[in-house]
């Protein structure tokens, strides 16, 4: 009976530890860079409600295009007093009926049209330029979560090693063969670790977070970054010279191309605004019955604001003063384009250059030394200090050469985005 529960507890206990490890793996998808940026592209929600916004100022410009509706008022005698009847139907009664269309001189049509295409334009730039800035947020945090990761297996591979070093401390101090404050120092080690890795663990699940967010994905897995780290320490830069970056940046920033479509808007707003200058006209055709000096009296009528007070002269200064005010916001913005530019590419120098120099510092062999340096300990030919001193200085190098790799790519990022195209892929 005993065996038979026995039987039944470990059936169950593998089921449930391989249901566990079965959940673990749905949640986590492995991506490559070009496969987050396609669901970034698909399902991003910011980028599907910027297109609904391009829709909108499409429609905007069709309205532009549709000529006011045509006014039509009828005027039917209501009592008759010297007959006594009420609408004096059928009867010869007072019956009157006129039509009235707006007519816009001065081509204020057109130049409303010519405008809503500017803000069409406008829109698409503004989408672009989303989709910049997401898209720069989408590679930076694809990369800071692979270097996390890679930092989290740091943490795991030392404290692996130290459990595995504590269990076999923990006997050996239970016989008295070791001194207490030997295993207090390790233990102490892995609670440090431990906190520390909680902080990375932190800072991934943040990143993880906000790639779920711009991919969209609505299963909220976690993401294991695919990277290959190899093809980009391979990258030749050497064409790069800041006097085509900048141009780059001039042509290609579509933040400076919407500064660019301000200014067109703003000169077409002067336009339409002294057109405003000419009153419109309004057009008629009207019929009488019984109500003029002739019965069924035809007639045709012409209206408009006579131009004496308001010539619009109050909108034409503040067009006017917009036109200058955006050609400003416009050379600030140029300004900001060459100094973002010229400030990526400094910083990816400066990192592309130590990055070179510290690749021959951590080869294959520093990983090598510390499978030997447990050992070391165990067999007491290092001491406590020693060992102590090497984990934290294994632990603090790889980090830093993590921060240094990611840094590096963030740096290409950084260029991608201030050029507003990509120069580095």
């Amino acid at each position: 009976m005993n065996k038979l529960l026995i039987l039944i507890f470990t059936f169950f206990y593998i089921s449930a530890n391989l249901i566990a490890q079965k959940k673990v793996a749905e949640d986590t998808v492995s991506l490559s860079l070009k496969d987050a940026e396609n669901l970034f592209l698909i399902n991003n929600f910011d980028l599907l409600a910027a297109k609904y916004q391009i829709s909108e100022a499409e429609a905007s410009v069709l309205q532009a295009k549709l000529w006011d509706n045509p006014n039509l008022s009828i005027d039917k005698e209501a009592y008759n007093s010297p007959s006594k009847k009420w609408f004096n139907v059928p009867g010869t009664g007072e019956f009157a009926i006129s039509f009235q269309q707006l007519i816009y001189l001065a081509g204020k049509k057109n130049k409303r049209i010519n405008i809503e295409k500017i803000n069409t334009q406008v829109a698409h730039y503004q989408f672009y330029d989303l989709m910049r800035t997401l898209h720069y947020e989408l590679r930076t945090s694809f990369f800071d979560l692979y270097f996390l990761q890679q930092s989290l297996s740091i943490y795991d591979l030392e404290l692996t090693a130290l459990k595995s070093l504590i269990d076999a401390y923990s006997k050996e101090y239970q016989k008295g063969n070791v001194p207490f404050k030997e295993l207090a120092r390790l233990q102490a080690l892995q609670f440090s670790l431990e906190n520390e890795k909680l902080g990375v663990l932190k800072s991934l699940t943040e990143k993880q977070s906000n790639i779920v967010l711009l991919t969209g994905d609505s299963l909220m897995r976690n993401v294991k970054p695919v990277v290959d780290i190899s093809m980009y320490d391979s990258l030749n830069f050497s064409s790069l010279n800041l006097d085509k970056l900048l141009d780059l940046g001039l042509t290609s920033r579509y933040d400076l191309k919407i500064s660019d479509t301000q200014i067109q808007t703003e000169l077409l707003n002067l336009s339409l605004q002294r057109a405003m200058r000419i009153p419109d006209v309004t057009i008629g055709a009207n019929y009488d019955r019984a109500g003029s000096y002739i019965p069924n009296y035809n007639s045709i009528s012409l209206g408009f604001d006579l131009p004496i007070w308001n010539r619009n002269q109050g909108n034409i200064k503040i067009a006017e003063n917009r036109i200058e005010e955006t050609k400003v916001l416009r050379n600030q913005k140029e300004l900001e384009v060459k100094s973002d530019v010229g400030k990526a590419f400094t910083q990816f120098l400066e990192f592309d250059k130590l990055y070179k120099e510290s690749m021959q510092k951590f080869d294959s062999s520093y990983d090598k030394l510390f499978d030997g340096i447990t050992s070391a300990y165990k067999n007491h030919t290092i001491s406590l200090l020693e060992f102590i001193d090497y984990y934290e200085t294994y632990k603090d190098s790889k980090n830093e050469y993590f921060q240094l790799q990611n840094s590096r790519l963030d740096a290409i990022e950084n260029l991608n985005f201030a050029t507003g195209t990509t120069v580095i892929n």
